[in-house]
C-alpha cells in the first residue's frame, strides 16, 4: 500500500515538474530571474523524456543512467556553459518530438502496423479497412505534426527573438498537441461517424498507451 502511494506521489511530482517547467523556463527568460531554478526543471524535465523514450531498454540500470547524463549535461549547458538556458530549454522539446517522430514513423513502414491503428485495434478490436487505411493516415499526419513542430521551433530560434521562441516550446506547446487531437477528431466524427463510437476522452487516454505500444514494436 506504502508503495503504491509513494509511486502515485512520485508520479503527480512529475506531472507538476513537466507543467511548471516550460512556465519557469519562460518567466526566467523573459524577465531573466530564477534561472537556476529553471534549469533545473529543465534538466528534470529532458531526464523524464529520456526515460520516457528508452522505455524499450529493458536493462533498468542503463536507463537510470541514460537519464542521470542527460541531467547532468542539460544542467551543466544552463547553469555552467555560459549560463545558456536558452539553448538548455531546447533540449526537452526537441527530445520529445523526436522519439515520437520516431515511434510514429517506424511503424508506417512497409509490413508494419501504424501506431494509431494499433491503438484503435486494441481499443476496438478487428478494424475494418477502410478503418486501418484512416488511422494509418493519422499516424502520418502526426508525423507531420512533429516535423512541424521541430521545423518551426528551429526556425524561431534562429531568427525570432527568444521570448517569441520560448513562448512557442514552452507555453504553446500543450495547447497546439490539444487543437491537433481536436481537429482529427472533429474529422473523424464528421467523416467516419458510423464507425467512430469513441469519444474524445477515450481518445486522449489512449496517449497513455503509446509507450507501451512502443514497447511491444522494439520485442
Amino acid at each position: 500500500m506504502n508503495g503504491i502511494r509513494v509511486s502515485q506521489l512520485a508520479g503527480g511530482l512529475l506531472v507538476v515538474v513537466m507543467l511548471a517547467a516550460p512556465l519557469a523556463t519562460h518567466l526566467a527568460l523573459v524577465m531573466q530571474r530564477g534561472a537556476v531554478l529553471a534549469g533545473i526543471l529543465v534538466a528534470v524535465q529532458a531526464a523524464f523524456v529520456s526515460w520516457i523514450a528508452s522505455s524499450s531498454n529493458l536493462w533498468r540500470a542503463s536507463r537510470v543512467c541514460t537519464c542521470g547524463l542527460v541531467f547532468l549535461g542539460v544542467l551543466f549547458l544552463a547553469q555552467f556553459a555560459g549560463g545558456d538556458l536558452l539553448v538548455a530549454s531546447a533540449v526537452p522539446h526537441a527530445m520529445a518530438y523526436l522519439a515520437l517522430l520516431t515511434i510514429f514513423a517506424t511503424s508506417l513502414q512497409p509490413g508494419r502496423e501504424a501506431i494509431i491503428t494499433m491503438l484503435a485495434r486494441k481499443a476496438r478490436g478487428p478494424l475494418p479497412v477502410a478503418v486501418v487505411r484512416y488511422t494509418r493516415r493519422v499516424t502520418w499526419a502526426w508525423c507531420g505534426f512533429f516535423l512541424a513542430q521541430l521545423f518551426t521551433s528551429l526556425l524561431l530560434l534562429l531568427f525570432a527573438r527568444p521570448e517569441v521562441w520560448s513562448l512557442f516550446i514552452n507555453l504553446f506547446n500543450l495547447p497546439l498537441i490539444g487543437a491537433m487531437f481536436c481537429a482529427e477528431y472533429t474529422y473523424r466524427q464528421w467523416r467516419h461517424a458510423s464507425r467512430s463510437p469513441e469519444r474524445l476522452v477515450d481518445m486522449l487516454q489512449n496517449i497513455r498507451q503509446i509507450r507501451t505500444a512502443s514497447i511491444s514494436e522494439h520485442r
